[in-house]
């Protein structure tokens, strides 16, 4: 007499459940990856902008959009760049743009969360002969 009562098994419903479920954070780690690796491109694209406008003799406003932009590559064509403050002290770029995460950026843009915002500060350089 053959009983399957004292073999233990998974079914195919609790097996595709689990799967599912596995994938689903799968994607989401993905999906948050992307958007930390899209926060922090942005930022050093920005950082990168203002150093080259803070430097002795530095670029434009324009000139550093543009190279924003250029570092940022397809996704530089996504992004607004702007320079609101240029006091002769500080330098400032301000990069706003979506998430490269479609499914996260797209459900946390309900919440305001969505987009990235990086704005980078830099003090300018002044050469000064003779000394500090």
């Amino acid at each position: 007499m053959n009983t399957f009562a004292d073999e233990d098994g998974n079914g195919p419903l609790t097996s595709v459940f689990g799967i599912t479920i596995f994938l689903g954070f799968m994607l989401f780690a993905v999906q948050v990856l992307l958007h930390l690796y899209g926060t922090s491109t942005v930022s050093a694209a920005a950082f990168d902008g203002a150093r080259l406008m803070a430097a002795d003799g530095g670029i434009s406003c324009p000139a550093a959009a543009s190279h924003v932009r250029g570092i940022l590559g397809e996704y530089g064509g996504k992004v607004d760049v702007d320079c609101p403050v240029s006091n002769g002290e500080v330098v400032e770029v301000r990069v706003v743009g979506p998430s490269p995460a479609p499914l996260v950026g797209g459900f946390l843009r309900n919440f305001d969360l969505g987009d990235i915002e990086r704005t980078a500060r830099v003090r300018v350089e002044v050469f000064r002969p003779g000394g500090p």
